[in-house]
């Protein structure tokens, strides 16, 4: 007789419960669509873009942007994941009562080197469901920045690919240029 194994889904409530309670101690762990996943190890390269990353993006004035490191952005009921960086929306708080929810999002940006295929199949795909309204998913593999906008249920609508010695601008602020050169290192 074949027995049809089940997953255990949790929620963002549930999670948080969990975290609370210390299951996870010391580990890196999101949760996409209810499953706990366990992060990648970061690696000198991708601290060092991240970092480059947060430099640059500190020089837009607070009260325009709040900047997230590496801090829980919750899309739906079941899935709140860590992107490496977001620009949200301003809010008295700083996000003191509540996580950041997409419609506060201005730009959300993941950097990737190991895991650049689950970035691109699994999350990417996710934000555009969420409305998260840009993307940016630096490929630390093949050195290029991905830029994902106009997000439907479907997938984002325009997808550009930016190359070492190009500018790129959140749509968000498109005065502030970022030198894809310097975020690559």
């Amino acid at each position: 007789m074949s027995v049809q194994t089940q997953k255990w889904l949790f929620t963002v409530q549930e999670y948080h419960l969990m975290s609370d309670a210390g299951v996870f101690a010391n580990e890196r762990v999101e949760l996409i669509e209810g499953e706990i996943i366990q992060m990648a190890a970061i690696g000198t390269r991708h601290a060092s873009s991240v970092k480059r990353l947060t430099r640059c993006f500190s020089l837009i004035p607070e009260e325009l942007a709040t900047l997230g490191v590496q801090d829980p952005i919750q899309l739906t009921e079941k899935t709140e994941p860590q992107p490496d960086v977001v620009l949200l929306q301003p809010r008295a708080d700083y996000y003191a009562t509540a996580h950041p929810v997409p419609s506060e999002v201005l730009l959300l940006v993941e950097v990737a080197d190991s895991t650049v295929d689950n970035d691109r199949n699994i999350k990417v795909p996710i934000y555009a469901r969420s409305g998260i309204q840009e993307v940016w998913l630096w490929d630390l593999e093949v050195n290029c920045l991905e830029v994902y906008r106009n997000p439907t249920a479907n997938g984002y609508t325009s997808i550009q690919k930016i190359e070492r010695g190009e500018m790129v601008s959140p749509l968000a602020f498109p005065e502030f240029e970022v030198s894809v050169n310097f975020i690559l290192g």
